[in-house]
């Protein structure tokens, strides 16, 4: 451990939905390496969604090994912390192996589960919906009663890859909300939720915070990568924590991380009180500060999946970025609903469905890719204006995650939102939060703040509205907002 204490590093691990990453951090926030191993997920019917947990796994091996092939000494990672995609339970057997394919947030077999669920619970649509890991127990239950009856263990997908790494049996209250299963007054498990599924409360891991540390790490997962036998492994949490890491945290700045959905938040100012009662927003009071928190089902892959349709699975995105950059703001009228799989914020309906509005023999594929770079940004542009509606206050919008790397998409949110775009176009969203947290269990002394701003090495790109643009979108985007509202009251049968 004395080479690890002169010469610490910090290894951070993100399970993503589409890929898994590892970054190697130095004690003062500068990134290394980075690795990074493609995931994929199957879909045995229409709407569903599942990923084998040892997948995950293999992935995790080959990149630490990466890392090593690339000549870092990993004997000197100090601490080591994994996040990941949320919601998508592992059940596990008495013998710790995966009883079935975990179930990811994107599917959608349970709506019907949920509704029911909901009608029984009563609770806010942000604390309960189908994308939520309780309403899949209850498919499972009825479906296939045989997995839950095997079901030892219930965890998540970071929490499996850390029981891989140490036997503790734990996770941490993001991972028990973004469940469903969390009573978010108590901040305790909701026990009487798990029996509506047919589970006992032994299936649950203990909770801890983030940074606690856990351990220590096995014999056997030491040797295979490379790590000291002294490694602190800390809990860590879901991928929520891109809503810190996208941005340094500011009064009046929101930050947005455009991955393949989008997140949301503004920081409250110390004793600030929001409540919306109709749930478009809502305050996530699980991290370091309360956000108010809104999350959009699909950003970047709403962007990915007109470029694969379109222009072919082989060409670079960014042939279908500039065909739509070429083309005139407002795509000639076109609109685009980014309601691909339903969406979150501020509707809470699964059952909205995307699609074009106005098309016309003159439109192009330019066309079509421009009006679904406008409509995700027609959608941040909503929760903007209902932010200040509560009462917060909006001063720029701190652009961060895949999307942000996408060349003139960050000017068009400027654009439709009439805000300052900051445009932070590093990938490390949801690794630099790990970082802070695996700081602050090496050293007391060490603030989360303070760790998590010594990663921000490289100045954002700072992008004005341009003034010129007002009039244009703002015609759009009130067409834009009543079709999406006349869709929603629609399929809600209202």
């Amino acid at each position: 451990m004395a080479s690890a204490a002169s010469h610490p590093y910090v290894m951070a691990i993100d399970a993503g939905t589409s890929a898994l990453k590892a970054v190697l951090f130095d004690a003062r926030g500068r990134v290394l390496a980075r690795a990074e191993r493609r995931l994929h997920h199957r879909s045995p019917r229409p709407g569903w969604a599942e990923a084998d947990p040892e997948d995950w796994w293999r992935a995790l091996v080959r990149v630490v090994a990466e890392l090593r092939e690339k000549g870092h000494l990993l004997k000197h990672v100090a601490a080591l912390g994994l996040t990941g995609q949320m919601h998508a339970a592992v059940l596990l057997d008495e013998r710790a192996h995966p009883v079935r394919p975990a179930i990811l947030w994107l599917d959608r077999r349970a709506e019907s589960e949920t509704d029911e669920l909901q009608a029984r619970l009563g609770l806010p649509p942000y604390q309960l919906n189908s994308t939520y890991t309780l309403p899949k127990l209850l498919w499972l239950k009825r479906h296939e009663p045989e997995a839950l009856a095997r079901t030892y263990t219930l965890l998540w997908p970071k929490d499996y890859l850390r029981h891989r790494l140490a036997p503790a049996r734990v996770t941490d209250m993001t991972e028990a909300a973004g469940a469903g299963l969390l009573d978010w007054t108590r901040r305790e498990w909701s026990r009487e939720r798990l029996t509506l599924v047919g589970l006992s409360a032994h299936v649950l891991p203990k909770l801890r915070t983030p940074s606690d540390i856990v351990g220590p790490i096995r014999p056997d997962a030491a040797r295979r990568l490379g790590l000291s036998s002294l490694v602190r492994i800390i809990v860590g949490a879901g991928d929520v924590i891109a809503l810190l890491g996208a941005a340094p945290p500011q009064a009046g700045r929101l930050t947005c991380s455009l991955g393949s959905s989008a997140m949301l938040a503004l920081p409250l100012a110390p004793g600030q009180t929001i409540v919306d009662p109709a749930h478009r927003l809502y305050i996530y009071p699980f991290l370091v500060r309360p956000l108010l928190n809104g999350v959009l089902s699909n950003g970047g892959a709403a962007l990915m999946w007109i470029s694969r349709t379109l222009f072919g699975q082989d060409t670079p995105l960014a042939v279908a970025v500039q065909a739509g950059l070429a083309t005139l703001p407002g795509a000639e009228s076109l609109l685009f609903l980014p309601f691909l799989a339903g969406e979150r914020c501020p509707y809470w309906n699964d059952r909205l469905r995307g699609g074009f509005y106005g098309l016309t023999a003159s439109h192009t594929r330019g066309h079509m890719v421009r009006a679904v770079m406008e409509g995700v940004a027609f959608s941040v542009r909503r929760l903007v204006e209902i932010a200040e509606e509560l009462g917060a206050t909006v001063r720029e919008i701190a652009l961060a995650g895949g999307g942000a790397a996408v060349d003139g998409w960050p000017q068009i949110f400027a654009d439709v939102c009439q805000r300052p775009v900051l445009r932070f176009t590093t990938t490390d969203t949801v690794t630099r939060p790990l970082f802070a947290y695996c700081m602050t269990a090496l050293d007391a002394n060490v603030t989360f703040d303070a760790a998590l701003t010594a990663t921000f090495t490289n100045p954002p790109t700072y992008l004005e509205p341009r003034i010129h643009m007002a009039p244009i979108y703002d015609a759009l985007y009130h067409r834009h907002r009543r079709m999406a509202d006349f869709l929603n009251e629609m399929e809600r049968g209202t």
